[in-house]
C-alpha cells in the first residue's frame, strides 16, 4: 500500500525543523514563503508550529528533567530531529492546553496583577503605595495587619512605598527579598538574578538562603542571587525615572543579547538570534519600548545588523554578511 501524503501540519513541522537547523538563508526563506502562500491553511499551520516551538524553547529553563529532555530534542543531531518533530506535532495537535499550562502564561493569568508585552500598568496599593508594571510582568500581593509583601513572579516593577512604621514592606523573588520603609526603587526578575535599582532612600536586600544581607542606598544597583548579594555599580535615578515615564529602555555599553532579551519581553512574538555570535557587540542607546519595531531598527542601524520578519510571531536578528570581494 502506498504511503499516505504528509499532512499540512507535518509539512509545517518539517519546515520549522529546516529553519531551525539550516538557518534563515534568503533562498530558504523564499522557499518557505512560497509554501505558506499555497493556502490560508498552510499559513495557519506555520504560525501554529512557531507558537509551539517558542513555548518549547521557554520550557528549557524549567525543571531539570524537562530541561534535559528539551535540550536533547533541540539538538541538531539526527536521532533527536525526530524527537523534536514528534514534540512539535504532539503539542500542536494533541496537547496545547498541557503545554500552555507549563509556559509563563499561567503566571500572568493567575497573578493578582499582570501585564502583556505591550502593556504598562500603574496602580495604587491598599496601603497607598504605588506600583508600576512594565511589559510582561506579574505580581502577587500579600497585605494584612502586620505585613506588606509583593511577590514578583516575572518582569520588572517600579515601587513607591508609603510610610508605615507598623508594617514592613517587602518585595520577594526566587532569588531573595528586599525590605524597605518609605522608599522608591525598581526590581527586575531575571532567570537567575534579581536586579535592584535604588532611586530613593535605602533597602535591605537579602539572598534566598538568608546568609547574605546588604543595605543598598539611592543611586546604587545590586544583584541578588540565591546565595549572594553584591553591588553592581552606580545608576542615575533621574534617568531611570524618565525612562519609566516615557516607557524607554536606557542602556549604556550593554551586551547586545541582553538588550534583545529586554526588547523581546515588550514584544509579541519571538526574536531569534545567535547569542554567541552577537555577544561581543555592545549597545548604548535610548530605545522606545512602546515601539519595538523602531527599537530593533535603531539597534540594527547602529550595529549594522540585519532584521528579517518571517511571520508576525518570528523576527530574526543577525550580523550583516561582509561584502564579497
Amino acid at each position: 500500500m502506498p504511503s499516505s501524503q504528509p499532512t499540512i501540519d507535518e509539512e509545517a513541522a518539517e519546515w520549522i525543523l529546516r529553519l531551525h537547523e539550516e538557518g534563515f538563508s534568503e533562498p530558504l526563506r523564499l522557499e518557505f514563503d512560497r509554501w505558506q502562500q499555497q493556502s490560508p491553511k498552510h499559513q495557519a499551520a506555520a504560525l501554529r508550529m512557531q507558537h509551539v516551538i517558542n513555548r518549547l524553547q521557554a520550557l528549557r529553563g524549567q525543571s531539570a528533567p524537562a530541561k534535559a529532555a528539551l535540550n536533547a530534542a533541540f539538538s541538531t543531531k539526527k536521532p533527536y530531529k525526530y524527537t523534536l518533530r514528534a514534540l512539535l506535532l504532539a503539542f500542536a495537535l494533541a496537547l496545547p492546553l498541557t503545554l500552555l499550562m507549563r509556559s509563563h502564561y499561567p503566571e500572568q493569568w493567575m497573578a493578582d496583577i499582570s501585564t502583556g508585552p505591550n502593556d504598562w500598568k500603574t496602580l495604587r496599593l491598599p496601603d497607598n503605595s504605588t506600583i508600576t508594571l512594565s511589559g510582561t510582568s506579574a505580581v502577587n500581593l500579600h497585605f494584612d495587619g502586620t505585613l506588606r509583601r509583593i511577590d514578583l513572579l516575572q518582569g520588572e516593577i517600579l515601587i513607591e512605598v508609603a510610610h508605615d512604621n507598623t508594617r514592613p514592606f517587602i518585595v520577594h523573588t526566587e532569588q531573595g527579598s528586599m525590605r524597605a520603609l518609605g522608599t522608591r526603587f525598581v526590581v527586575k526578575h531575571l532567570p537567575d538574578t534579581t536586579v535592584l535599582s535604588m532611586l530613593q532612600s535605602r533597602v535591605a536586600a537579602q539572598s534566598a538562603d538568608e546568609q547574605r544581607t546588604l543595605e543598598v542606598g539611592a543611586g546604587s544597583q545590586a544583584l541578588i542571587r540565591r546565595n549572594a548579594v553584591e553591588l553592581a555599580g552606580d545608576i542615575d535615578p533621574a534617568s531611570i525615572n524618565k525612562a519609566w515615564l516615557h516607557h524607554q529602555l536606557v542602556v549604556e555599553n550593554q551586551p547586545l543579547p541582553h538588550v534583545l532579551d529586554e526588547i523581546s519581553r515588550h514584544r509579541r512574538g519571538h526574536i531569534q538570534f545567535d547569542r554567541a555570535a552577537l555577544s561581543d557587540l555592545r549597545v548604548s542607546a535610548v530605545l522606545p519600548l512602546d515601539d519595538t519595531d523602531r527599537a530593533l531598527q535603531l539597534v540594527a542601524d547602529t550595529l549594522s545588523l540585519t532584521i528579517h520578519t518571517y511571520t508576525p510571531w518570528l523576527t530574526v536578528v543577525s550580523q550583516k554578511s561582509p561584502p564579497k570581494k
